[in-house]
């Protein structure tokens, strides 16, 4: 009966490690979405000309350090291949 408790554990952390998003630092942005990091940093400031509400806000992850998360970005370069259409 051990045995089968240790196991539920085991399927319980691999399935934590299966949810946890992966955090795209500034340059993977840079690179998946073709954009330069003026234009990213503009894209999420409301005063700027170039503010895009449906851009995905950076986490801040440590002092200095922001990230953002990855399915977030897909999902935004997903709108923006659907939208050409439109």
């Amino acid at each position: 009966m051990g045995n089968l408790n240790t196991n539920n554990q085991a399927s319980t952390a691999d399935l934590s490690v299966l949810r946890m998003p992966r955090m795209l630092p500034l340059k993977e942005v840079i690179y998946f979405t073709g954009l330069s990091s003026t234009t990213i940093y503009d894209m999420l400031d409301k005063k700027s000309n170039r503010y895009d509400s449906t851009f995905p806000i950076q986490v801040k992850l440590s002092k200095g350090r922001v990230a953002w998360v990855e399915s977030e970005i897909a999902d935004w370069l997903k709108t923006k291949l659907a939208d050409r259409f439109n």
